[in-house]
């Protein structure tokens, strides 16, 4: 009934039909509590019905009080006895006071000491009214119906919260389906409705955003292969002082086909239909192409050390993460950079330490969204384009895992670490 959010929707029912059931408890108990005070007036009666049944008795003669008794039980259709004080051996003596006796069948008799009789008199015994079955399951049974139409009552309203929520969670994981739930809703359709709506203007934004990015990155790249074009054939035929600045040129349009393509590796690990090639990579050869891949491009030393023989990922995100990392670390370390993999129950952890001057602790956390540098130059030495760490982390996540930074114990500076679960159920995009 409740789906994947019974929990809450359950606590909620519990909580209201509980409520309820509390203050038809009290209520009963104050019903209970203001019979009980009704008891001195049923007492009054018996009082007064005594003090007639004594008077009558009083006047006439002691041979004639037994028949005078039966004719006044049959008038009041109560059973009437004079009993002698003998007969009795043990009444409460207080004024005002009748004992109520009880016999095996459960009937009730009162009794009263009349000292102008020299007797007692016996009023009973009556019948005790006995509950029907239909009486005592009637408390059950009303405290049952509260939860019963409670529940009744909540049940389109849980199924429109499961609804709304079961098509967030897709919306969540595939942007291009926007929730339509206003026609399914019951109780909630303006809520449903205003989500729907909500959600369809952020999918259109998002995909329009998406296929911008994508088209621009392409449609650069037509230009910026004519300008190399151009720029190489301007080198060949000018001279010395050309030929620098034709360099620098050369070197500004490389820099920003590189931000294309960073682009568009981002765009593309954001991408619901993004495919996961799972497989059991053996850790030390392909440590070993990264690393060299890298290492060509810098002067910094980097050392390895593995600890796991055979990981489980996607060779190509994982590499691509990992490149990223270490290109980060060559780029603010002094002299050496140093990559451990190992195999720790329950994860696989890969760290990157430099010997630079580390990221401050406050920076710690905003490093991994896109386009958020600490360092805010632009140049090719420090600058870089804000999206390498993005990349990581979202690789890490297609794994099901997460990347972090703390400061290197050893080496003094920053201390990149992504980790990833060694056991989890794969999809075909992601972990689940």
């Amino acid at each position: 009934m409740f789906g994947a959010h019974g929990l809450l929707l359950f606590r909620s029912y519990l909580f209201l039909a509980a409520g309820l059931v509390v203050v038809a408890a009290v209520l009963d108990l104050g019903f209970d509590y203001l019979r009980s005070q009704q008891a001195p007036e049923e007492e009054r009666w018996i009082v007064s019905t005594f003090d007639l049944i004594e008077s009558e008795l009083a006047a006439v003669p002691e041979s004639e009080r037994q028949r005078r008794a039966r004719e006044l039980g049959e008038k009041m259709g109560v059973g009437v006895q004079i009993l002698r004080t003998d007969d009795v051996h043990a009444v409460v003596d207080a004024q005002d006071a009748i004992p109520t006796l009880v016999d095996s069948a459960g009937n009730i008799s009162h009794l009263r000491d009349a000292p102008t009789l020299n007797a007692i008199i016996r009023l009973g015994p009556v019948a005790q009214q006995r509950d029907s079955l239909v009486i005592r399951l009637l408390p059950p049974f009303f405290y049952l119906s509260i939860f019963v139409v409670v529940g009744l009552w909540l049940r389109p309203f849980f199924r429109d919260i499961n609804l709304i929520s079961s098509g967030a969670d897709r919306f969540a994981a595939d942007y291009r389906k926007p929730l339509s739930t206003a026609k399914a809703a019951t109780k909630l359709t303006s809520l449903a409705s205003n989500l729907d709506d909500m959600s369809a203007r952020i999918s259109g934004l998002i995909q329009s955003q998406k296929e911008l990015i994508a088209a621009l990155s392409h449609e650069m790249r037509t230009p910026l292969a004519r300008i190399r074009f151009a720029l190489a054939v301007m080198e060949n035929n000018g001279g010395e002082d050309l030929g620098e600045r034709i360099q620098a040129l050369n070197l500004d349009v490389q820099e920003i086909d590189d931000l294309i393509a960073t682009m568009l590796n981002f765009a593309r690990l954001d991408h619901p239909d993004l495919q996961m090639n799972w497989q059991d990579v053996p850790i030390t050869s392909w440590l070993a192409e990264v690393q060299d891949k890298v290492q060509a491009s810098n002067e910094v030393t980097i050392r390895t050390d593995v600890a796991s023989k055979v990981a489980r990922m996607d060779p190509r995100l994982m590499s691509l993460a990992l490149s990223n990392l270490l290109v980060n670390a060559c780029r603010f370390a002094k002299r050496e950079v140093r990559c451990t993999i190992t195999e720790k129950i329950p994860n696989y952890e890969i760290r990157v330490e430099d010997d630079g001057e580390g990221i401050p602790e406050a920076e710690r956390e905003s490093i991994f969204k896109a386009f958020a540098r600490i360092d805010d130059s632009r140049n090719r030495e420090t600058g870089g384009f804000g999206l390498g760490l993005a990349i990581v982390a979202r690789i890490a996540a297609l794994h099901g895992g997460n990347a972090s930074v703390r400061e290197s114990r050893e080496l003094g500076g920053a201390c990149f670490v992504l980790t990833w679960p060694r056991h989890v159920e794969k999809t075909s995009n992601g972990f689940l």
